[in-house]
């Protein structure tokens, strides 16, 4: 059998079978390329030919009677702007590090530089980024600075139920960063461990910072609880089962109730933030905390698959002192008011 190369007769066929089947597949791609390529070139054309001829005689005048154009403006002013600036440049906050007695330097300890002839501060500017699913974080910053409440006297916790990985679409991350103590209570270990790897680095920035992970459930009972969980890790929806016969991955977790939960942290009556992601278990939760009389000063209550419609909870949080400020994505922010309390 002849041999070229080293390679027997069928080994060459196979060879330039394979070397004509990347030629045509590059040539195809190539065709189709260049045809979108032309494509867009050919629309942008006419699109700028029109806008040229139209009447007018500035470049927004001739923007402004374009179909396209007037149709974006539109979407724009009904809300596609703020929702875009919302999750862009919204989201965007600059920093400057400081320690607890209010002097502008590091929490690592790495801003006192000798020079060479004196010691001297050096100030930590960083960018950061809201991770929250829709810009919770900053809206309740924003509050708490312009507004400077202080209502009532509340520690800088977050309590955050149903935390997940502790990052994407966090409601606690970035206060956790901010020297924020926090709970994370997850029942997805694995989650869980994820979410410890996230903030390592982040929870013990000084000595009143106090961060907990806690792999369990909250509920109304203390034992445990039959979780479900999601094979869609994005959608992030595996949730308490209340029906023994529903079909899937089930695993015992533990359950703590409210009461039990908040005196084995010793949550203070006054907090910052209350985030609950229950998965249709939330207001249950939520009023439990209502009733034992804590009042954090922001709640973030997700009402997706909630039994109890979102305006029965509005009804009962006012009773309890708290206004209704705004939904964001799934999820509805309240503000403790006391002056509004009928409890």
């Amino acid at each position: 059998m002849r041999k070229f190369f080293g390679l027997s007769l069928p080994c060459q066929r196979h060879l330039k079978s394979c070397v004509i089947c990347i030629v045509v597949f590059f040539v195809i791609e190539s065709i189709i390329f260049n045809s979108l390529v032309l494509y867009i070139i050919w629309n942008l054309h006419s699109a700028i030919s029109d806008i040229v001829s139209a009447p007018g005689e500035t470049i927004l005048d001739k923007l402004a009677v374009n179909p396209f154009f007037a149709k974006l403006i539109y979407s724009g002013k009904e809300g596609g702007f703020v929702t875009l600036l919302d999750n862009t440049v919204g989201r965007v906050y600059m920093e400057t590090v400081e320690n607890l007695d209010g002097t502008k330097q590091s929490r690592r300890r790495i801003s006192r530089l000798n020079d060479g002839t004196a010691m001297r501060q050096h100030y930590i500017n960083r960018i950061g980024i809201d991770v929250s699913s829709s810009g919770e974080t900053m809206y309740i910053l924003e509050r708490i600075q312009n507004l400077e409440i202080n209502r009532t006297k509340w520690e800088k916790l977050v309590i955050d139920i149903g935390a997940n990985d502790g990052l994407l679409s966090s409601n606690s991350y970035n206060f956790i960063r901010w020297g924020w103590s926090a709970i994370l209570v997850e029942p997805q270990s694995y989650q869980l461990d994820l979410a410890k790897r996230n903030l390592h680095g982040y929870i013990s920035q000084h000595k009143e910072q106090r961060v907990y992970f806690l792999n369990a459930v909250i509920g109304d009972y203390d034992g445990t609880a039959k979780f479900k969980l999601s094979p869609d890790i994005v959608a992030m929806e595996s949730h308490v089962v209340s029906d023994g016969d529903e079909a899937g991955v089930i695993m015992d977790v533990q359950c703590y109730s409210v009461k039990t939960f908040a005196a084995k942290f010793k949550v203070p009556k006054h907090f910052g933030i209350l985030s609950i992601d229950a998965e249709g278990f939330g207001s249950m939760i939520l009023h439990q905390w209502i009733k034992l009389g804590y009042r954090p000063m922001y709640i973030i209550h997700e009402d997706l698959h909630d039994p109890e419609d979102i305006l029965e909870t509005t009804r009962k949080l006012k009773q309890a002192g708290y206004d209704h400020l705004t939904k964001r994505g799934w999820n509805n922010i309240f503000e403790y008011n006391p002056s509004v309390s009928r409890n």
